[in-house]
């Protein structure tokens, strides 16, 4: 449970260019009271995002707006508009695509000059704002979505988190695992392409933020009371040299971290690093414990770099968490018990299995047939298919939780670590 950064984001934008945004974090809210604040607060746009497990709380704030603020202007961005921008047309007024750091405030500065905004911004040259889709004038306008430049990047602004319900995410996760965390993201985008991975809005490409403006951020996560990191990025220690510098000025700073990372790519001189900076746990997502499994993945990683990377992190006296996917479309019974038996012997301190979830424009949503469009997961580490599946649901929901009771066996007997005799025992199986 975290703070909406990219929302946060947008707003730092929209204020440097003089826009009086207001960020309505619905995390611990409900429609009506947002309905009653967002009156209260009379704006001429409301932009709302909206991904994978969040599409239904979209269109029920578009058409509560829609009903109590009827000359609002509605935008809707995120991932799930930027896939199928012609689902949100109609309760939305204007589809913005991809990165909106920019284009979203230019275009807000424009219809600013508006009495009546969502009756007259079709006025604009709409051609001119990256990533817009709308029907205007008896036609759609469909401009491509942009990726911006690392130079770029690293000019945007801290996000603005003054709007966000500290108190309640610090509750939270006080109850959850004694900590005060709150997340924190220093790198876009991708150069991976597994099979069950959609990034519509970061793409690709590979960037970094300046690092001035990361820790600038991080005193100010520390000055309201938080005292943990996640490091919400999707590669964040691809970079050894990036990685490398945040652990050095990371040192002096009391907050703790934990983050995820690739298996590859790593030494024993960055994990001890990465543990004198504050990291004390990191998140592997390994998948399978099978090769065969991981092909179908197209995971571009090994078994064995897997195995690798836990050692890494475990000399460096980091915890690991490994995260994987179990009942995938090709995958055998076999190969399903060979993912179980992994995660059992390998020193984790926490494990997690989901089955797969096919996210719109990934290659897995393509794959898969009869998906439940518009049905989302509710509930953390949720073993529901959303598609036809050859597994048996109720069986692979018994394995897992006959797992997850054998984990928490061990981790008290062992004290959290398994022997190494144990694991070797299972390399010899490997061999």
């Amino acid at each position: 449970m975290f703070p909406p950064l990219g929302i946060a984001s947008l707003a730092s934008q929209l204020h440097q260019v003089g826009i009086d945004a207001h960020v309505f974090d619905c995390t611990f809210s409900n429609l009506e009271s947002l309905i009653s604040e967002l009156q209260s607060f009379n704006p001429s746009i409301v932009g709302v995002y909206s991904m994978a497990s969040m599409s239904k709380n979209a269109f029920q704030v578009a058409a509560g707006v829609r009903e109590n603020l009827p000359a609002c202007l509605l935008i809707a961005g995120g991932p799930l508009p930027t896939l199928y921008p012609d689902q949100y047309l109609g309760p939305f007024d204007v589809v913005f695509k991809g990165e909106a750091d920019l284009a979203l405030p230019k275009f807000c500065i424009d219809v600013d000059k508006f009495e009546y905004p969502r009756k007259e911004f079709t006025k604009l040259d709409l051609s001119t704002y990256d990533g817009i889709q709308v029907h205007a004038k008896d036609h759609l306008i469909d401009i491509p979505p942009v990726h911006h430049s690392e130079k770029t990047i690293q000019t945007f602004p801290v996000p603005f988190r003054n709007e966000f319900n500290d108190s309640a995410y610090q509750e939270f996760w006080t109850y959850k695992n004694g900590t005060r965390t709150t997340s924190l993201i220093t790198t876009f985008g991708c150069p991976y392409s597994c099979d069950f991975c959609s990034k519509p809005v970061w793409g690709n490409a590979f960037r970094r933020r300046n690092l001035d403006m990361v820790f600038n951020e991080i005193v100010d996560v520390s000055k309201r009371g938080y005292d943990t990191l996640w490091i919400a990025d999707d590669n964040f220690t691809l970079d050894p040299a990036f990685l490398q510098e945040f652990c050095l000025r990371m040192k002096g700073h009391e907050l703790k971290w934990s983050c995820l990372s690739r298996v590859s790519g790593l030494n024993l001189e960055t994990t001890k690093m990465m543990k004198d900076a504050g990291c004390r746990m990191v998140y592997l997502g390994l998948e399978s414990g099978c090769e065969d499994t991981l092909r179908l993945m197209k995971k571009r990683a090994s078994l064995w770099d897997g195995i690798r990377a836990i050692e890494l992190f475990r000399k460096a006296d980091i915890e690991v968490a490994g995260f994987f996917i179990v009942g995938y479309p090709g995958e055998t019974i076999p190969s399903v018990e060979d993912t179980f038996k992994f995660a059992l012997t390998q020193p984790f301190s926490e494990i997690s299995f989901n089955v797969p979830y096919p996210l719109p424009g990934s290659e897995l949503y393509g794959k898969v047939e009869d998906i439940a469009a518009g049905e989302d997961w509710t509930e953390e580490n949720e073993v529901k298919f959303l598609y036809q599946t050859e597994f048996d649901p109720i069986w692979l929901k018994s394995r897992i939780h006959q797992t997850m009771d054998e984990f928490a066996r061990i981790q008290k007997s062992s004290n959290s670590l398994l022997s190494s005799d144990k694991v070797k025992t299972y390399e010899s199986d490997l061999e």
